[in-house]
């Protein structure tokens, strides 16, 4: 896994959780039931481990740096995520059934998790359970009903489960695109978000967009799609949007186009059914689902693109 390089250990990680969020190791060591030095510790091994100051400490008071502050609320966030499905299996009776998806952490953190509510009304007896990819989604379903994978030239057209086109657009805040303005017509140095070793990237979209990136432009990159999408959402510079993944985000205004060039590519992205499982009709109604959701987000974004 590639977050494990990242991080010494997750009870690390699940120290610094807590110790932002309370402000206070002794409070966090008294949430985790360990001691303060052993929370202490932890950060320490973490702050070293990264080769980064998470904490000022001074005195009685404990302050997150910048880069504290947005590892925090990622932690946060995607910590509460997990409790509640944690939660949610834990209350699962024999009566249910169980789906598995295979799909890029992006797309379950940004598209589906907000749309989550309407799913558990749609399907109240299901219990969704997920394989997520950091990067960008392919191989075989392992123990997997339906996975989000890529087609290109003629399989688009053949291959089963279509679900969007692949469109690639800079996106940012209202309030980052003000201060900064567009991609081809900044105000300041832009700061580009970006997954490495990516198929399509910033070099790729500034040629689509004939404009040279400058030397004065600022790089921040993550091996996890769903950081740079909410690096993004925390104002922190442009990010390429794939579509299939933000489509909530720009219908509904918390990031909008900072370039006029939409890249449309001859890939596409299709919810594949496994072929080591059989396909139930409750695998069948959440893929028709999905579908159908993204078929909305496909209608709205036609016009907002436009």
């Amino acid at each position: 896994m590639v977050l494990r390089r990242y991080i010494p250990s997750a009870s690390a990680l699940m120290a610094f959780e807590a110790a932002a969020r309370l402000g206070s190791f002794s409070r966090a060591a008294k949430e985790l039931n360990i001691t303060q030095p052993a929370v202490s510790h932890a950060i320490a091994s973490l702050e070293n481990h990264l080769g980064q100051k998470l904490f000022i400490r001074s005195g009685p008071r404990l302050v997150l740096t910048d880069n504290g502050a947005k590892l925090g609320r990622v932690t946060s966030r995607s910590f509460g995520a997990i409790e509640k499905v944690l939660e949610d299996m834990a209350g699962r009776d024999g009566s249910r059934e169980i789906v598995m998806l295979s799909i890029s952490s992006g797309m379950a953190t940004h598209w589906l998790m907000p749309r989550y509510d309407r799913f558990r009304d749609r399907f109240p007896h299901v219990d969704l359970q997920f394989q997520l990819i950091p990067g960008s989604v392919g191989g075989p379903l392992y123990n997997c009903d339906l996975g989000l994978r890529v087609a290109s030239g003629a399989d688009s057209s053949t291959l089963e489960g279509w679900f969007a086109p692949e469109r690639v657009l800079a996106i940012c805040t209202p309030a980052y695109l003000e201060a900064h303005g567009t991609f081809e017509a900044p105000k300041r140095p832009h700061t580009l978000i970006s997954l490495p070793d990516h198929h399509f990237g910033w070099p790729e979209f500034a040629h689509e967009a004939s404009r040279r990136i400058g030397a004065e432009t600022e790089r921040l990159s993550f091996s996890d799609y769903s950081v740079c999408v909410q690096a993004a959402l925390s104002g922190q510079g442009l990010v390429l949007g794939w579509t299939s993944v933000i489509s909530g985000l720009i219908i509904d205004s918390l990031l909008v186009p900072a370039s006029s060039t939409v890249v449309r590519t001859d890939r596409s992205y299709h919810f594949v059914a496994s072929s080591q499982r059989a396909l139930r009709p409750i695998v069948k109604e959440v893929r028709e689902w999905l579908i159908a959701e993204m078929r909305e987000d496909e209608r709205q974004l036609l016009v907002l693109l436009a």
